[in-house]
């Protein structure tokens, strides 16, 4: 499946306050606007890896740059959540986990990292987004 995107660089201020550096990809449609999450088409889900910002080593690698491909491996015997979801490097080092409501849709899904959050540019990753797909996903830049 090929997904349109567009890269950028901003920053965004959540509603909780602060002010976060988000870098990498935004969905768009065939026209180049940018799509909300309720947008987003059928087979597709944009959602936080829960927990990324225990592994500062993970999020540290060049594997979890935006645009590159993540692994779902589910955990039955997790002793928190056996229905436990967790998201992998392409090298295998655990980088977190699909966020609890979305575990049970999303088996044998792909994902992808689309984006990225920093304190500003110059600070380590502290989080990403991950695009997660029915299909093996290609994500083309407009």
């Amino acid at each position: 499946m090929i997904v349109e995107v567009e890269h950028q660089e901003r920053y965004w201020y959540p509603d909780d306050g602060g002010e976060v550096w988000v870098a990498g990809y935004q969905l768009v449609d065939a026209s180049g606007r940018f799509l909300g999450r309720g947008e987003v088409p059928d087979g597709l889900l944009v959602t936080h890896v829960a927990g990324a910002f225990h592994r500062p080593d993970a999020l540290a690698s060049a594997l979890a740059a935006p645009g590159t491909a993540l692994m779902l491996r589910p955990e039955p015997d997790n002793p928190h959540d056996p229905s436990a979801v967790a998201v992998d490097l392409s090298d295998g080092t655990s980088l977190g986990y699909v966020p609890r409501e979305y575990t049970v849709d999303v088996l044998g899904w792909n994902a992808v990292v689309l984006r990225e959050q920093r304190r500003s540019p110059r600070d380590p990753r502290t989080g990403v987004t991950m695009l997660l797909s029915r299909e093996p996903v290609e994500l083309r830049i407009r």
